[in-house]
């Protein structure tokens, strides 16, 4: 058997750490979303009831809502937005007990105002869209939002089921699923 040159060890070296370091990052990535996943599937509050929750507290048109689990699903919440009168309002509500934490307060921008209008002529509304996402993987809604996809405009859901974080897109003015896939288990996007 022929001895390996020094540079042909080095170049077996890197890639073997290279292997190791990438599958570290992956694994670590899946229990993160895992326990994103897990975290929510154990709140008390649903993001359906979050949202209903928010819309009592500040009234106006949903456009997004997004789960975040912090400390151990203790501080768990969802980060709601709701557009009124031209104004981004942020709207907290803990996953766990309910209590609903209004933020801050933006004008919208030129391109805000145009996807909010987009979303006006929706016949699809956000409720129904989570609906539609979830009605056959069934399982926990972490974030929905409305967005313009390639021009066109959509809900884009991200639902967690088992250790997968699945995406689905629903077009805003069919109601049709135009997309979906598991996503990447990086949750911080």
């Amino acid at each position: 058997m022929k001895k390996l040159s020094t540079l042909k060890k080095s170049l077996v070296m890197a890639l073997s750490v290279a292997s190791f370091s990438i599958a570290s990052v992956s694994a670590t990535q899946a229990a993160t979303a895992m326990n994103e996943v897990t975290a929510a599937s154990q709140s008390k509050i649903s993001l359906e009831q979050a949202l209903a929750l928010a819309n009592k507290a500040v009234k106006g048109d949903i456009i997004s809502a997004d789960f975040d689990q912090e400390d151990r699903n203790e501080n768990s919440h969802y980060d709601i937005k709701i557009v009124t009168s031209n104004n981004e309002k942020e709207v907290s509500v803990n996953a766990n007990t309910g209590k609903v934490t209004k933020g801050d307060a933006e004008r919208l921008d030129k391109e805000d105002l145009a996807e909010y209008k987009a979303m006006k002529q929706a016949k699809v509304s956000l409720s129904q869209a989570i609906k539609k996402a979830n009605q056959t993987l069934k399982g926990k809604v972490l974030e929905v939002e409305f967005d313009m996809d390639f021009g066109k405009p959509v809900y884009k859901v991200e639902i967690g089921k088992g250790n997968q974080i699945h995406k689905v897109v629903v077009d805003s003015m069919t109601g049709k699923i135009t997309r979906s896939q598991v996503s990447d288990v990086d949750r911080d996007d």
